[in-house]
């Protein structure tokens, strides 16, 4: 999942200065020489994230979302079981991201497996087993008690 693409241009020094004027020096970001681009080329950075990760467990994290309502709904599904969680929001490029965090360690295994593997729990899949741009089905499908 992408966090942010930037460019910007190579000046004579090897160095990449984004649009915002911030500058990066080529060494920083790899081992290898400098590729000698002509000056003013324009690159393009993406800095991405295995999205998985977000519903690991991994820092209280148990779930993550495009759609605030349907965080807000596991949030509240979790506070009627006396679970102790909040709603974080991490901006993305194109749109907000909306991460479901567990507080008590305990708690994290029993929530992932209510939010994602329990038959009596709620089923979902995260968003990006979905196309770019769908809903999420499993959402929509419990909403509708299917």
């Amino acid at each position: 999942m992408k966090l942010l693409t930037k460019k910007g241009v190579i000046n004579k020094n090897g160095d990449i200065v984004f649009f915002q004027q911030k500058p990066l020096l080529w060494e920083s970001i790899s081992d290898k020489k400098f590729p000698r681009l002509p000056e003013g080329t324009i690159l393009e950075f993406t800095v991405s994230f295995d999205e998985n990760r977000l519903i690991s467990g991994s820092d209280g994290i148990v779930w993550a979302t495009k759609d605030l309502l349907q965080a807000e709904i596991i949030f509240n599904a979790l506070f009627v079981q006396k679970i102790e969680s909040e709603i974080i929001e991490v901006e993305l490029e194109h749109h907000s991201l909306f991460l479901v965090k567990i507080q008590k360690e305990n708690d994290i295994k029993e929530v992932i497996e209510f939010i994602s593997q329990s038959e009596s729990g709620l089923r979902l899949k995260p968003d990006w087993s979905y196309p770019s741009g769908e809903p999420n089905r499993s959402f929509n499908e419990w909403l509708n008690g299917q």
